[in-house]
């Protein structure tokens, strides 16, 4: 029968534990200073434990010294009890004490085992000590790392510059090198963590920032040359971007470098116009003849008109067709005039989209009257769409007149040489698979060395006479080439019939233009 909790806590059938000890006194004290002693030192861990659980709260397995002051605790108070039995015979509640310290005792030490592979994997003291050390010397490394960068950073005369990629794709300049702020007149602590377009005027900020968005779009490394109005004026630079990337692929940094190539680009710009120049002045005479040739007719029939006139034999007709004639020829004379005086002035001005064979059919015609004279024929194909290019079309038609002058030169050394040569082919066409304009000056002119034919673009190589070139018009227009972002190629041919010659292929990137625009400028 089950025995009601009263029953259970009835302690007159049984004897306190002193009566074991036949109450001697000694025993008495010994066993419970013994107990005492030792439920406090229990007591006391605990709180030990508990305390540095709640001051460390970095530990891995803190829950586990809480479980261990648990089982500390139940093991104290059992040591209480035997104090209290002595005299007093609860050993029911006493059982249960024992009863709750073996439950804990059971559950911490099974925690304990089963964490014992995760705490042999702890570090030891010395290997701590070891990882710290070793810390400390990569942190001295990077240190000494992040010293020179900051000084590479720092004191390189190249422009430097660091932008942050945003996640919400704003652009945030991180530093810019003091080489950077002197050139373009920038504070670079007031840039620094400034998002782009505060940061800059609004003029600037639009012309870099689709810079940068084609970095960030694209991934991969980008240069150009841009004109920037800047606090020191307007500056060229020739800016090169690369993308740095996080473990996802997704760019985070963008770094800049910068050179300010603007005397460079008046340097260029004045060889350019000198080139232009020396062009007219190797055309002067033809152009003179040119000019003369509807001057004569305009005398001619003003003169034949005035006699009739003073005869009184004039009829309305013959002076209409007379007065038309000299009309059609003064226009004549003055387009050829605008051209020149266009063609001589210094370009200032931007890119521009234009059709490439239109410079090419302007230097024929500047060049086919004077050139048939000296028994000099230029052929022409065209198969062109109209593809525009970006550049500057006057520049284009100087580098088509430079490599007729070169034809020229060449036909006259092969006739020198008494063989036969006369004639300059010249076809622009479109190549579909590139999406460009191709541009063929073609002569038969014997040709160029191969020994000498990689050269030929190099600044003052010539293959003339002295006093006869300044071996700087190939150069000055494969840079023009370059800027448009195209490229010019030599290359000797066999024209068959014993004739043998050089063609210059020069190939230029179509660009995209929107219909209003392309309207416009046909309009």
């Amino acid at each position: 029968m089950a025995l009601g909790l009263d029953e259970l806590l009835d302690t007159s059938g049984f004897i306190p534990h002193g009566v074991c000890l036949l109450w001697r006194p000694d025993i008495l004290a010994l066993h419970v200073g013994s107990d005492i002693l030792i439920g406090l030192s229990y007591f006391s861990i605990p709180l030990a434990l508990i305390y540095f659980v709640q001051r460390r709260r970095d530990l891995a397995f803190g829950w586990v010294a809480q479980l261990f002051a648990l089982f500390i605790v139940a093991c104290g108070s059992t040591h209480f009890l035997s104090v209290w039995t002595l005299w007093s015979a609860d050993y029911v509640v006493e059982g249960v004490v024992k009863l709750i310290t073996a439950f804990a005792s059971l559950a911490t030490a099974a925690a304990l085992w089963w964490l014992m592979p995760r705490l042999l994997a702890l570090p030891s003291p010395a290997q701590l000590e070891r990882s710290n050390a070793a810390l400390e010397r990569e942190i001295a490394v990077r240190r000494q790392m992040e010293l020179r960068y900051s000084s590479f950073f720092n004191n390189l005369a190249e422009a430097l510059f660091i932008v942050e990629v945003r996640p919400d794709g704003q652009f945030v300049y991180e530093a810019i090198n003091p080489a950077l702020a002197r050139a373009t007149g920038l504070d670079a602590e007031r840039l620094r963590g400034q998002p782009v377009d505060d940061a800059l005027s609004p003029e600037v900020a639009s012309a870099v920032l689709s810079r940068y968005v084609q970095c960030r779009d694209g991934g991969d490394s980008i240069d150009y040359e841009e004109t920037l109005s800047l606090p020191v004026g307007e500056r060229v630079f020739h800016t090169m971007l690369v993308p740095v990337k996080d473990a996802d692929g997704r760019v985070i940094q963008i770094l800049g470098s910068g050179r300010d190539v603007t005397e460079r680009k008046r340097l260029q710009e004045e060889m350019v116009q000198t080139s232009k120049l020396a062009t007219l002045g190797t055309l002067a005479a033809g152009m003179a003849h040119e000019m003369s040739q509807p001057l004569n007719v305009i005398r001619l029939w003003t003169e034949n008109t005035l006699t009739r006139l003073r005869e009184g034999v004039a009829d309305a007709a013959r002076t209409e067709r007379a007065l038309s004639l000299v009309i059609e020829q003064t226009e004549r004379m003055a387009k050829l005039i605008d051209h020149v005086r266009a063609f001589g002035r210094r370009d200032g001005g931007g890119t521009q989209l234009f059709l490439p064979g239109d410079s090419v059919h302007n230097a024929i015609d500047l060049v086919r009257h004077q050139y048939s004279l000296e028994n000099i024929e230029i052929t022409t194909t065209s198969t062109t769409s109209g593809l525009p290019v970006s550049g500057r079309p006057l520049e284009l038609e100087q580098v088509v007149l430079n490599l007729f002058s070169n034809a020229r030169d060449a036909i006259n050394a092969q006739r020198a040489a008494g063989r036969t040569s006369g004639r300059i082919m010249v076809a622009v066409v479109d190549d579909i698979d590139t999406h460009s304009t191709v541009i063929q000056v073609t002569d038969d002119g014997g040709g160029i060395a191969p020994a000498v034919l990689p050269q030929i673009f190099d600044p003052f190589f010539t293959t003339k006479e002295v006093g006869k070139g300044s071996g700087l018009g190939l150069s000055i227009g494969y840079g023009i080439i370059d800027r448009m972002g195209g490229r010019i190629e030599p290359h000797n041919i066999d024209l068959g019939g014993g004739r043998r010659g050089v063609r210059f292929t020069i190939t230029l990137p179509s660009q995209p233009v929107p219909s209003r625009d392309w309207e416009l400028s046909h309009a």
